[in-house]
């Protein structure tokens, strides 16, 4: 008896990463997060409340993580990636770095491309879930000091404007 069909079965890696995702508790997620320098010293709420909002995925080697011109945020935990711009390669990203975090921070398309070297295992964020995490102060603060990047300062709605006043 065969329990999933070839009609039903999952036909990309996406959806192992998925359920790696689904079945670790949301405290390992944290723990991890917290091991990065990155995120080091961050108190245990804002670690949990990032690993919420990351998606951990998992890469296998020759597969494009970022692509020239589509922003996502894809922080490294294992595993090593070529970075390349315009065909040219860059640096080779390894644990703890981030790549693809410019284009969120600054706005604009993405300027790399990144390739993984080997398997990864990722830590990913894409506009929404980035925009997410830049609402906590403490994340925002360590997010603005990817590649030297500033943050665009938030805005206060005009009721909190006048409030102040």
């Amino acid at each position: 008896m065969e329990l999933i069909g070839p009609e039903i079965a999952p036909s990309s890696p996406a959806w192992v990463s998925r359920l790696v995702e689904a079945l670790q508790p949301l405290s390992v997620r944290a723990d991890r997060l917290a091991s990065i320098r990155l995120f080091a010293g961050l108190q245990r709420a804002d670690l949990e409340f990032a690993a919420r909002c990351f998606a951990e995925t998992l890469v296998e080697r020759g597969t494009r993580m970022t692509v020239q011109g589509h922003p996502s945020l894809r922080l490294i935990t294992q595993g090593e990636a070529l970075v390349s711009a315009d065909a040219r390669p860059i640096r080779v990203a390894a644990r703890g770095d981030v790549v693809g975090g410019a284009t969120l921070l600054s706005q604009l398309n993405s300027p790399e491309t990144t390739i993984a070297l080997t398997s990864i295992r990722a830590f990913e964020a894409g506009p929404q879930q980035f925009r997410e995490l830049i609402r906590d102060r403490s994340i925002r603060r360590r997010l603005a000091t990817i590649n030297g990047s500033r943050l665009p300062a938030r805005r206060r709605s005009s009721a909190a404007a006048s409030a102040a006043r």
